[in-house]
């Protein structure tokens, strides 16, 4: 996944883009201070980001500018505002830009995995589908209103490695997973690893599939769940 983030003070990029590494280790992420180095970038790169993390204030280009050229240009391309603007004229605006994200300065490391944590299960359920049901859009389109409260996650099961067992799925970095190919990657005993895509398949978000060799029990490989239309 690119990241790229835009913010005028390079002391707060710098902390801003090691709180993305820390929850996305995988990703690739570039940091510009302006406006106009942020849409020189935009027009020579073959690859947009996945992902713009923007401050409101700009010194050269006020931050609804920037916005609208995004979303005129680059529609794909998903919108995260990190600013210190709270006020309502603010967020009702961006509101309907289209943002996908509103985080208000000074922000921790938890509210920024809440962000990425909404964007997989996003792109996820956009990912698998090709028709979509009343049920589905309602969970996509109200996913706000949906999530109150939140459900605790199983004891064993931390934020941090579950985003990141979502992550390798959703990006394509692997089609098909057993807990012993995981327990390397995530650098957890098997039974770790095992207890995390277990929870993922309670989730509906994966699913087994038996592998039958020669001898032996069957293995169990973990796969993203095929998709399906409720009737």
């Amino acid at each position: 996944m690119d990241i790229w983030l835009i913010e005028d003070d390079f002391r707060i990029a710098a902390i801003h883009a090691d709180y993305i590494k820390a929850i996305q280790p995988e990703a690739q992420v570039q940091q510009f201070l302006s406006g106009a180095s942020l849409k020189e970038a935009l027009l020579h790169t073959a690859t947009p980001p996945t992902v713009l993390f923007m401050d409101l204030f700009i010194p050269d280009v006020t931050g609804y500018e920037l916005v609208a050229y995004v979303r005129a240009h680059f529609p794909g391309i998903c919108i995260i505002m990190v600013t210190a603007a709270a006020e309502r004229a603010h967020v009702e605006a961006l509101f309907s830009y289209g943002v996908f994200d509103y985080i208000v300065k000074p922000f921790d490391e938890a509210r920024l995995q809440k962000a990425f944590q909404q964007l997989h299960l996003t792109r996820s359920a956009l990912q698998k589908k090709t028709h979509f049901t009343q049920q589905d859009l309602d969970s996509l389109f109200y996913r706000q209103n949906n999530s109150a409260p939140e459900k605790a996650l199983p004891k064993g099961i931390d934020t941090f490695t579950l985003e990141r067992v979502i992550h390798l799925f959703n990006e394509q970095m692997y089609t098909t997973l057993t807990a012993a190919q995981l327990s390397e990657i995530i650098g957890t005993s098997r039974s770790t690893a095992r207890r995390y895509l277990e929870y993922l398949v309670e989730m509906n978000i994966l699913e087994t599939k038996l592998l039958y060799g020669t001898v032996g029990r069957p293995e169990r490989n973990y796969v993203l769940c095929e998709t399906y239309e409720q009737n």
